[in-house]
């Protein structure tokens, strides 16, 4: 089994659907969205996830989702489901992506172009720091760029108490997209090598200056 993660992306905007859909209660009577770690049966089919929560949903029927090529493999994922009893029945699934930290000072070059923030917070089962944002895009004449987001390590300090402060930098390469309106999405920041009495230092250049968030692990 593998897990799926990149520490610099690309930026995709692609959902799984499934048509067809009805309770008999209307579509969205019972629906429910969460965060997930999707599991693959083969390449762009979905048959089970683990919400933050702890929760495993079988899901019936599997949700498709293009942007899952691997099988057998761990995705990312927001979740949107509906919940009956014991069945889960997915409603779309949106690709989330992973952004592992490098150090800053291996990074040959640093663009910080500024994103709309909206929220930032822990997961429930403190594995992620979950970011919610919108970049700037538009359509291109004549070329096909593609914007990148990333993941930067400033520094980590350890503290005289033994507590450690540890400084995290959004990174994201406008490259040359147009700007014409937002398009939201969220990103999940691997939290493996944090542990108890670290200070999560957050900092994102936004349109409306720099955004500094801190979270206690």
């Amino acid at each position: 089994m593998k897990y799926i993660g990149l520490t610099l992306i690309i930026v995709l905007f692609t959902a799984c659907t499934v048509d067809n859909y009805d309770t008999g209660d209307g579509k969205y009577s019972y629906m429910r969205a969460d965060f997930v770690m999707a599991h693959t049966s083969a390449a762009g089919e979905v048959n089970y996830a683990v919400t933050d929560d702890g929760d495993s949903l079988v899901l019936n029927p599997h949700a498709t989702a293009k942007w899952a090529t691997t099988g057998d493999s761990i995705y990312r994922g927001l979740l949107y489901y509906n919940k009956v009893e014991t069945k889960s029945e997915p409603l779309s699934l949106s690709w989330v992506p992973v952004l592992r930290y490098r150090r800053t000072a291996d990074i040959d070059t640093i663009h910080t172009d500024p994103v709309v923030f909206e929220s930032a917070w822990l997961s429930s089962n403190r594995k992620f720091l979950n970011i919610g944002f919108s970049i700037k895009t538009g359509k291109q004449e004549g070329q096909d760029n593609k914007q990148t987001i990333g993941m930067m390590c400033d520094t980590v300090k350890t503290n005289a108490d033994g507590t450690h402060d540890i400084y995290l930098r959004f990174s994201h390469n406008q490259n040359g997209v147009p700007q014409y309106y937002s398009s939201r999405m969220f990103a999940s920041v691997p939290l493996n090598s944090v542990s108890f009495g670290y200070t999560i230092h957050l900092s994102i250049n936004t349109f409306d200056g720099i955004v500094n968030k801190d979270f206690a692990y």
